[in-house]
C-alpha cells in the first residue's frame, strides 16, 4: 500500500511540474532572441541559421532545472551559476554565413542600449561578431544579453537575476583562475 502512495505522489508531482513548466509562458520559446536572429539573417544576404535550441525559462522552469541539476551528479557544477538567475532565454543555431563583414549591431541591441543598457564587449571583423550587453542598477548587474557569431555558429544568451557573481566567476574562469568558482559553489 505504501508503495503506491509513494507511486502516486510521483506521479502527480511528475504531473504538476509538466502542467506548471508547459503554462509558463514563453517557456519553449524565445522571441527576442528570434528577433536577434531575424535581423542578422536580413544583413547577410545568403546567411542561415538552423535552429539547435531556442528556449526560455522563468522562474518555475529554473526551479526545476535547479532541481535537476541537484539529482544528477554530472549536473552539480551548474547549480552555483544558476542560484542568482530568475530569467534565461537560449538560443543556440547552426550558422551558415559566407563573411560577417558590414555587419551592424542588431536592432534589438541597439534598443538596449537606447533604453539604458551599456556594451561591455563589441568585438567584429570578417569571421565573427560578438557583442555582450548589460543592465546595471546602483551597484549590481539586473540583466545580460550576449550573442557570439562566428562562420559555423550563433548563440545567444538573456539572462536576467543578481549577475554580478556570475559575471565575476566568469571573468575569472577566462582569466585561468578558478578560486572563485569555488567560492560561488560555497555561498
Amino acid at each position: 500500500m505504501k508503495r503506491t502512495q509513494r507511486s502516486n505522489r510521483i506521479a502527480a508531482m511528475v504531473f504538476a511540474t509538466t502542467v506548471g513548466l508547459l503554462s509558463s509562458p514563453g517557456c519553449f520559446w524565445a522571441p527576442e532572441l528570434s528577433s536577434v536572429r531575424r535581423d542578422l539573417q536580413d544583413q547577410l544576404p545568403g546567411a542561415s541559421f538552423d535552429k539547435n535550441v531556442e528556449l526560455s525559462f522563468g522562474p518555475v522552469g529554473l526551479a526545476f532545472v535547479r532541481l535537476v541539476t541537484g539529482l544528477i551528479p554530472d549536473a552539480r557544477e551548474a547549480r552555483p551559476w544558476l542560484r542568482d538567475v530568475s530569467r534565461v532565454q537560449i538560443g543556440v543555431y547552426d550558422a551558415h554565413v559566407g563573411s560577417a563583414a558590414g555587419l551592424r549591431m542588431p536592432k534589438k541591441l541597439q534598443s538596449l542600449i537606447d533604453d539604458g543598457w551599456e556594451t561591455a564587449i563589441r568585438v567584429h571583423d570578417d569571421d565573427q561578431a560578438v557583442w555582450v550587453l548589460y543592465r546595471a542598477d546602483e551597484e549590481t548587474i539586473k540583466e545580460v544579453f550576449i550573442v557570439v557569431l562566428d562562420d559555423e555558429e550563433l548563440v545567444m544568451v538573456k539572462a536576467k537575476g543578481r549577475l554580478e557573481r556570475i559575471v565575476a566567476a566568469a571573468l575569472d574562469q577566462a582569466k585561468g583562475n578558478h578560486h572563485f568558482m569555488r567560492s560561488l559553489d560555497r555561498s
